[in-house]
């Protein structure tokens, strides 16, 4: 499971609301299995994992459609808003940071001791 992933429902992979197909890509776990272990658990706890289900059916939002796709391209847009605005400032935070790094060098490459040290060497 990858940070910052969000469950959804999967109505197109969905056989009644699409709760296992959404748990299947939040787990990243074969939709089979999770199937098979969502089977097995209503077997053993049948009001408690009917419950469960009904309310996931109801309160987890669906999975978004997919954003605009351009025409031979099988990626498409991100969908979340948000995504190039954080990218952006992941960036700017590297930059910055680097600048940082190569402020202290080039502190240390134009100091006085530097160049002594430099001459001593030679």
């Amino acid at each position: 499971m990858r940070r910052g992933r969000k469950l959804y429902l999967d109505k197109e992979r969905a056989k009644i609301a699409g709760v296992c197909a959404g748990i299947s890509d939040y787990l990243e776990w074969d939709l089979k299995v999770v199937r098979i272990i969502w089977g097995i658990a209503t077997i053993m706890w049948a009001p408690v994992m009917i419950t469960a289900y009904v309310v996931m059916a109801w309160l987890v939002d669906p999975k978004p459609a997919p954003g605009f796709a351009t025409a031979g391209s099988s990626a498409p847009w991100p969908t979340d808003p948000a995504a190039p605005r954080r990218r952006l400032v992941d960036v700017s935070d590297r930059f910055q940071r680097l600048e940082g790094r190569l402020r202290s060098l080039e502190t240390v490459v134009t100091s006085r001791e530097f160049q002594i040290d430099r001459e001593l060497k030679a």
